[in-house]
């Protein structure tokens, strides 16, 4: 058993059997250690860690299946938005789960870029254990979003989420500030705490030039950006909505530091994309006196990062060339055009299988878009963008509170990471994330059921009224 199962293993069995409602606050909180493992295994060559992400969610599920045996319904209320989006979420599960077993062996022979590469990057497929192993993730991430909505009624409840969403970012900062100030003097940082799960590469060790890349609780620096990019924007949008404490800021200074110090060129770009449509959205929702009114702190807020960035700029000097050469000169490097041509050859299985793909597992590019269509084919990545769109779209016809407005737009920044370079279709914070959107929707509609009916029913026609004609007696 590793650190992290003396710490997570205790502490799921004590929310299983005595505080099941915790389960989900340390799901949240698992979900950024996707680098680790609460103990390790293998069957003959295959390796296999399991993560505490998962080990949680094995318990939450042990939880469903109770409620599914007691005759409880998971799925919403019929009248509920959140209903037809849970059963497109089942259907997208039962056509993935089925494809892994299925399409391995119907396509035999396809050459694709092997998942799990040890010595080749492409292979013909053939069904393996990451065919298993995706379609367990899967079916267990699917469970926990039902458990989540079936269980989470309540706004206090819905804190209970937020907060440790707050400590689960807390926790990123402070790792990899740590990695940081451990690199700066000398000092060997216990990675192996944070980085022992053999299933995955572990980018611990990326330097350029003089400048150590901080990877924090996650593989490598990429995955670390596009987690501390989603969540500044989220913090971000909620701070343009009125939530000014001083925790709250330290949280979006820290989050925005230390994607500075993973020098992550997929967190800069997604950051980027999901800051244009948060303005976007502002620009269209807000009116303009109450943009005036919070321009002010706005331009401080950011003052004071880019003061702090200055001052991480001065501590390391070659920080800037590295960020350079990540971000612009990158487009030019050889690593571009890898990545190109993998999408590219995605994009060939996709069309040589007729549009059904290899199989979930099967087949991995640099990009979550080539990757779905290659391995769940067109049906498995509609059924998936449908659900996002319908997400979407309820969140855009509501008066969305500032903790749904937090997690929907780091939903929004890290679909933009994931879809340019972190092709993980089970990726814990993803999930997690895509969760905690489809609560505080399901929660704020359901505690505001007038806004619900108004959104879907039409206002009757309203039809003129006939005035009676002179001297013609009506009888009450």
């Amino acid at each position: 058993m590793t650190v992290l199962g003396v710490l997570f293993l205790p502490a799921i069995l004590i929310c299983f059997f005595w505080r099941p409602l915790y389960l989900l606050p340390l799901l949240v909180v698992a979900s950024v250690f996707e680098a680790g493992s609460i103990f390790n295994g293998s069957i003959g060559e295959f390796e296999f860690g399991v993560s505490p992400f998962y080990l949680t969610e094995i318990f939450i599920f042990l939880r469903l299946v109770v409620l599914l045996f007691k005759g409880t319904s998971i799925l919403p209320q019929r009248e509920s938005r959140a209903r037809r989006i849970a059963i497109i979420m089942c259907i997208f599960w039962a056509w993935c789960f089925a494809s892994a077993f299925i399409l391995p062996h119907v396509f035999a022979g396809t050459l694709v870029a092997v998942p799990r590469a040890q010595e080749e990057e492409f292979a013909p497929v053939q069904w393996t254990l990451s065919n298993l192993a995706q379609a367990g993730y899967l079916t267990l991430n699917v469970g926990a979003l039902l458990y989540a909505v079936h269980t989470i009624r309540t706004h206090r409840q819905t804190e209970q989420l937020m907060n440790a969403f707050y400590w689960a970012l807390v926790v990123v900062v402070f790792i990899g500030i740590g990695q940081f100030l451990f690199d700066t003097i000398g000092a060997d940082f216990p990675y192996e705490w944070f980085n022992n799960n053999p299933a995955y590469a572990q980018g611990i060790d990326q330097q350029l030039g003089a400048v150590h890349r901080v990877n924090s609780t996650f593989t490598e620096p990429s995955t670390a950006g596009s987690y501390l990019a989603a969540v500044t924007c989220g913090l971000m949008a909620g701070f343009f909505s009125g939530k000014r404490s001083l925790f709250y800021f330290l949280g979006l200074l820290g989050a925005t530091l230390v994607l500075f110090l993973t020098t992550s060129s997929t967190g800069f770009v997604s950051l980027v994309g999901g800051l244009c449509l948060l303005m976007l959205y502002f620009r269209l929702h807000r009116r303009h006196k109450e943009t005036r009114k919070h321009s002010g702190r706005g331009w401080l807020v950011l003052f004071s990062i880019a003061i702090a960035v200055g001052v991480v700029l001065w501590l390391v000097p070659d920080l800037p060339t590295v960020i350079l050469a990540m971000t612009i000169e990158k487009g030019e490097s050889y690593s571009l055009w890898f990545r190109l041509a993998e999408e590219l050859h995605s994009l060939g299985v996709f069309l040589s299988t007729y549009g059904l793909g290899v199989g979930l597992g099967s087949s991995r590019s640099s990009g979550l878009l080539p990757t779905m269509l290659s391995s769940v084919g067109l049906v498995g990545t509609a059924l998936f963008g449908y659900v996002l769109y319908r997400m979407i779209k309820w969140f855009l016809g509501s008066s969305a509170p500032i903790p749904l407005r937090i997690v929907f737009w780091s939903l929004v920044t890290l679909t933009i990471g994931e879809i340019v370079a972190v092709p993980d279709l089970n990726r814990p914070v993803m999930w997690t994330l895509l969760a905690m959107v489809f609560v505080h929707l399901n929660v704020h509609a359901s505690q505001h059921p007038s806004l619900e009916v108004a959104r879907e029913t039409k206002p009757a026609p309203i039809r003129p009224q006939m005035r009676p004609s002179p001297g013609v007696i009506h009888a009450d």
